[in-house]
């Protein structure tokens, strides 16, 4: 609910400060006091854009302040927190509007975007007007009524969160999948990196061995020709060196017969002797296991081959390629938890839209009940308002119910048809009504569906424009019937109207200076029957005009 507004060099605004009540607030005055300023006031601060010509001759900016009692509006608090708001049961909108340059918007205090006041704004206060029209007549304006209508309100909601929860989850889904995606490729070279590697079975200095086998099979033939020679040259050729040691050791006993000295020397030289017969037993052992193996040599060559190109493929020694295959084989295992990410982030996805599914069903049933039942209880409500032959349709339509068909709506898509005279065919409101019209189609439509509107705030402007008498009267009191479970804020020119007010608003305007200012005051019930015998009679109030605007606040009051 609107408590208070302060409007400072406004246009004629000097510095003006109004309070607003609960029920029916009523704001009259002369033609050029600054009604419609009053209006564009409440307009700005909601977040519409500025004009900088609207600020006040002379002054560097003007300033629009509205302060808001939030306590029955907790249906606000998902949105505000939606929107990256503190909820706060008491809220202060600011706009300022410098003379030159661009305007700043305050939201408690909290620098924000024009725009983002503008989002919010209709969950404020609805502005029921000409200059309201486009919103007044979206589809979603159009969905709204029809929820407030139906009583559907609170599933609607409840709808638009699990869908924008589904929207989260399907963008979750999709990065898991990407991920997923990415990882199965990934999977796909790893398992075959793991495979070759855990084939191949590599050991550390395998590779060495290898090659060192490989050059002794390789050179066999040299190596079996070279111990034969060696062992002959030892053993058993006939200028051996065993047989060139026993000769030497024969003439040194013969010697040592002679000198004993000479003895030892024999006895070193036969050592000598048995030293070379073991080597050539021993060359003779190892020229035996000397193999020309072509098969092994056929293996082993395979296997160096195989090292190699392993080697090269990964640009890795040996022992760099065992540790690769085991953190491949950790990395494999990892990859195993995105893909259980994507599959647990699909269920999770898929339940959610079951669930939605289900509720906008649900919704839908309803909401297709409330709109049949909408048309005559709105057309009974025209017919209050000087719309007698007026005719009205709530058209909803309606998606196959299914997760691919979910919106913010659920499955429902909805316009308002109207026509104002019998015989005429219904179209969309926006093609149809005029701004007087429109006010009043709204002010039935609010009043068929006001139990889904408790604690609202709505302003209406042009409501009264070619209506007047008894149909006046009629408004006034559909306007105080919303304003049972709504505050409303009726600018009239009629005193049918403002006879039914719970709070009345005189703007006056003053000359003086060389300037015009602007005041706002509310009216006691003297002052009433004075404004409204202003606005019966003219400048010069009647004796006559004060007692027909006292039997109308009397008969507004039901006395």
């Amino acid at each position: 609910m609107l408590i208070e507004l302060s409007v400072r060099n406004l246009a004629i605004f000097e510095d003006v400060r109004v309070s607003f009540a609960p029920g029916l607030n009523v704001v009259t005055g002369e033609t050029g006091a600054g009604k419609s300023i009053l209006v564009e006031a409440i307009r700005l601060a909601l977040g519409e854009k500025a004009d900088p010509v609207a600020v006040r001759s002379g002054e560097p900016e003007a300033e629009v302040n509205a302060l808001f009692d939030l306590s029955a509006r907790e249906d606000l608090r998902e949105a505000w927190e939606e929107a990256g708001f503190p909820w706060e049961e008491e809220l202060v909108l600011r706009r300022v509007i410098p003379a030159e340059g661009r305007s700043r918007a305050y939201f408690n205090g909290r620098t924000v975007a024009q725009s983002a006041l503008a989002d919010l704004a209709p969950l404020l206060m609805e502005m029921v007007g000409q200059h309201s029209v486009p919103l007044l007549l979206s589809r979603s304006a159009a969905m709204s009524a029809i929820d407030d209508f139906s009583g559907t309100a609170v599933q609607a909601q409840e709808a638009r969160r699990r869908y924008r929860r589904v929207c989260v989850l399907r963008r979750l889904a999709d990065e898991a999948t990407a991920r997923g995606a990415g990882a199965r490729g990934r999977i796909e070279t790893l398992d075959f990196q793991i495979n070759e590697l855990s084939r191949a079975a590599l050991a550390s200095g395998e590779e060495e061995d290898l090659a060192s086998a490989h050059s002794v099979i390789r050179n066999a033939t040299r190596i079996q020709a070279a111990l034969r020679d060696a062992e002959g040259a030892l053993s058993s050729s006939e200028h051996s060196a065993a047989a060139a040691i026993s000769f030497a050791a024969a003439k040194l006993r013969e010697a040592s017969a002679v000198d004993p000295r000479l003895g030892e020397l024999a006895e070193r030289l036969r050592s000598t002797q048995s030293e070379a017969q073991d080597l050539a037993r021993e060359v003779i052992h190892r020229a035996g296991k000397v193999a020309v193996d072509a098969e092994r040599r056929e293996q082993i060559e395979e296997r160096l081959t195989e090292i190699r190109r392993l080697k090269r493929k990964y640009g890795k020694e040996v022992p760099e390629l065992i540790a690769h295959l085991e953190e491949i084989r950790n990395e494999r295992a990892g990859l195993d938890s995105a893909m259980d990410g994507e599959r647990l982030a699909r269920e999770a996805l898929a339940a959610e839209e079951e669930g939605c599914v289900a509720a906008a069903a649900v919704l839908s049933r309803e909401r297709q009940a409330g709109a049949k039942k909408m048309a005559s209880a709105v057309e009974k409500e025209l017919s209050q308002v000087a719309l007698p032959g007026a005719k009205f349709r709530a058209d909803l339509v309606s998606r196959e119910p299914a997760a691919e068909s979910l919106s913010a709506s659920g499955f429902d898509e909805a316009e308002l048809l109207f026509c104002a005279n019998p015989g005429q065919e219904l179209r969309p409101l926006s093609q149809t009504a005029s701004g007087g019209e429109l006010s009043r189609v709204m002010l039935a439509l609010r009043n068929a569906s006001s139990r889904g509107r408790s604690g609202r705030s709505m302003v209406f402007d042009e409501i009264d424009n070619g209506i007047g008498g008894r149909v006046a009267e009629r408004v006034g009191a559909r306007l105080k019937g919303l304003a049972g479970s709504a505050q409303v804020i009726c600018v009239t020119h009629l005193p049918q109207v403002a006879a039914f007010a719970d709070r009345h608003l005189l703007v006056c305007k003053s000359i003086g200076r060389g300037s015009v200012t602007t005041s706002v005051k509310p009216l006691a019930k003297q002052d009433r029957i004075m404004e409204l015998a202003r606005m019966i009679s003219g400048t010069e109030v009647t004796g006559e005009a004060r007692a027909h605007a006292k039997e109308l606040i009397e008969r507004a009051a039901g006395g």
